[in-house]
């Protein structure tokens, strides 16, 4: 083999392992929360993570996350990707609608019951059990939000009032 031929394959080589160490150290800063905002509309997201008394932080204080919950397929990345080049948006963003499996995936209760069970020492405490629905079982975010104030849902009929955390 001619010395340019390997010149040439030692080149090509070369930049496959480069493209290859790049391409991974951007799918690996690509899965950090500080990737999420290089688009500005992001800001106030990352920001409710990192430093809040929100639930967004509390998350990160374990450890979770942005794409431990939002588990975007590469069509939704891409979708989202143009959308924002192309500035057609609405801010603040859309809420997420969670389903509560998702939440009893990571936390420590296995069912809406064993939430009311873990909460009955609030019928003492405050007159009621938040988690003691007469709607029954009710989605976890309409009361405990990530990224903006949590509510206590039942407080726009109820007096008691709870602290949401």
């Amino acid at each position: 083999m001619s010395r340019r031929k390997i010149i040439v394959i030692a080149v090509l080589l070369g930049m496959v392992v480069v493209g290859g160490v790049g391409a991974a150290g951007l799918w690996q800063y690509h899965e950090q929360p500080e990737f999420c905002a290089t688009c500005h509309l992001m800001d106030s997201y990352l920001e409710s993570w990192q430093a809040s008394d929100l639930g967004a932080n509390a998350h990160a204080e374990y450890d979770v996350a942005c794409l431990d919950c939002h588990e975007p397929t590469l069509e939704q990345q891409i979708d989202e990707l143009m959308v924002y080049i192309q500035g057609d948006y609405e801010v603040p963003l859309k809420d997420l609608k969670y389903p509560m499996e998702s939440c009893l995936a990571c936390h420590e209760h296995e069912s809406y019951g064993q939430i009311i069970e873990m909460t009955a020492y609030l019928e003492e405490e405050a007159g009621a059990n938040p988690h003691l629905s007469h709607y029954g079982e009710m989605e976890c975010r309409v009361c405990h939000k990530m990224h903006e104030e949590s509510e206590d849902y039942c407080a726009q009929c109820h007096a008691w009032g709870f602290e949401v955390p």
